[in-house]
């Protein structure tokens, strides 16, 4: 029985260095199932324009997912500084479990805030009970934004005195007309 009893124990022994490895090795995710795309890959649009892009999610998993989140997301390529929140009020949304084979789209509407040239894409990661697993984001879609012209006083002075003279021109010859027309009836 002793032999025995030594066996185990060299067995045990020798199997406790790889359980403790694999017990402390990290999970490891298989690539991830979710895939995002975005229904344009290019906009040009001019400082203040109203812009809308829409987001599709599919599960190709062969499992449900768990409840995800997706976020809007918008970086800029030339330097120029980018605050979200000027850009788009609501870029976080909540997206329910999806079923395999099922997928869902959520509209993202923002704003074109600063000139220049930026990409905008959603990335989507898990909120649920096992927080863990790698998040997935979309193709980016490149967005140029040009400034807007305004308006300046150039070319305004011309203006400024024609309408008036014009109306003063108008005035009297109204009131020419009304003096001549009282002074031929009487």
């Amino acid at each position: 029985m002793k032999p025995l009893v030594v066996l185990a124990g060299m067995l045990l022994a020798l199997l406790a260095p790889a359980a403790t490895a694999v017990a402390a090795a990290p999970a490891q995710f298989a690539p991830s199932m979710i895939e995002v795309t975005l229904d344009q890959s290019q906009i040009s649009a001019a400082v203040g324009d109203t812009l809308t892009l829409e987001s599709n999610i599919l599960n190709n998993g062969p499992g449900p997912t768990d409840p995800l989140v997706a976020h809007l997301n918008v970086a800029s390529l030339d330097g120029s500084y980018v605050d979200l929140e000027d850009w788009s009020a609501n870029v976080t949304r909540s997206v329910a479990s999806l079923a395999p084979g099922s997928s869902t789209s959520l509209s993202w509407e923002f704003q074109a805030v600063n000139t220049g040239s930026f990409d905008v894409y959603v990335v989507v990661l898990p909120n649920g009970t096992s927080t863990v697993g790698p998040l997935v984001a979309s193709p980016p879609v490149h967005v140029t934004v040009a400034g807007r012209r305004t308006l300046s006083a150039g070319g305004a002075l011309p203006v400024v005195i024609v309408i008036p003279m014009l109306l003063g021109l108008a005035a009297a010859a109204t009131l020419y007309r009304t003096r001549l027309n009282l002074n031929r009836r009487s």
